[in-house]
């Protein structure tokens, strides 16, 4: 009875750690030598989103692109006055000009200008000549590839306000001119187009230089024909700029001039 019993607990105990050692060997050993979740995530690399740098006031500037702005200029001039009035060797005088600008895209642009001619004699039969302009063109735009320069074709309408002493002394349109009395103050207006070339590149953020070329065609007392060529040259400033900052890009710390 004692020996049989003795059997049976040493039956249990065997049979216990024997199901303990294959336990460890289909499950324990696999979880001995698997790489924890933890230390495969480890592993990985980890990617982080770049973080977005703030934008400061000082790191954006003007937009260099050329649409919805306007402009004001002043420049210098010579001008003929008119051709059908003048018949002294030294055909040219003096005059300045102010302008405003408005472009509303790439390719076009509408101008305003007023011009004041210095006063002049045209003698002896013209005498204290006040000459002002005013002009609207619309000026068509063409950019060079990789450059800050514009070249335009100008296409308008003017007006001419003269004002003057009439002699009458030597007037060769005196057949033209027979409606006005001699020694007499007269004043007109002639209206006309404009026509002409301009170029114009930019000396800094909000500054250009120009310089252009027209030919007035106006109809006068004496008849319709060309009337003045003038030659002028400018500084314009933007005035307001409509379109948003962009970003300054800076250089980089490795930047070299050479």
């Amino acid at each position: 009875m004692k020996k049989a019993f003795f059997i049976v607990i040493s039956f249990l105990l065997f049979t216990n750690a024997f199901t303990q050692i294959i336990n460890l060997r289909d499950g324990g050993m696999q979880d001995f030598y698997q790489p924890s979740k933890e230390s495969s995530d480890a592993t990985k690399p980890i990617l982080t989103q770049p973080k977005e740098r703030t934008r400061h006031k000082k790191d954006t500037i003007i937009n260099t692109n050329r649409t919805n702005i306007i402009q004001i200029g002043a420049g210098g001039l010579l001008t003929s006055l008119n051709f059908f009035k003048n018949a002294q060797t030294f055909t040219y005088y003096p005059a300045i000009s102010f302008r405003m600008y408005y472009q509303p895209n790439n390719y076009i642009r509408f101008v305003a200008d007023y011009t004041k001619v210095q006063e002049a004699s045209i003698a002896p039969t013209w005498l204290n000549v006040r000459n002002t302009y005013f002009d609207i063109d619309a000026n068509f735009l063409m950019h060079f590839i990789g450059s800050a320069g514009i070249a335009y074709f100008i296409l308008g309408a003017s007006s001419q306000s003269w004002k003057s002493y009439y002699t009458g002394v030597d007037d060769y349109n005196s057949t033209a001119d027979a409606k006005i009395q001699p020694n007499t103050n007269y004043k007109a207006t002639y209206f006309g187009a404009n026509i002409g070339v301009g170029f114009e590149f930019k000396i800094l953020p909000r500054f250009d230089m120009y310089g252009e070329v027209r030919y007035r065609v106006s109809y006068t007392d004496v008849g319709f024909g060309l009337s003045d060529v003038c030659y002028g040259v400018g500084v314009k400033y933007t005035l307001l700029d409509f379109n948003p900052k962009v970003p300054h890009k800076k250089p980089s710390k490795h930047f070299k001039w050479f």
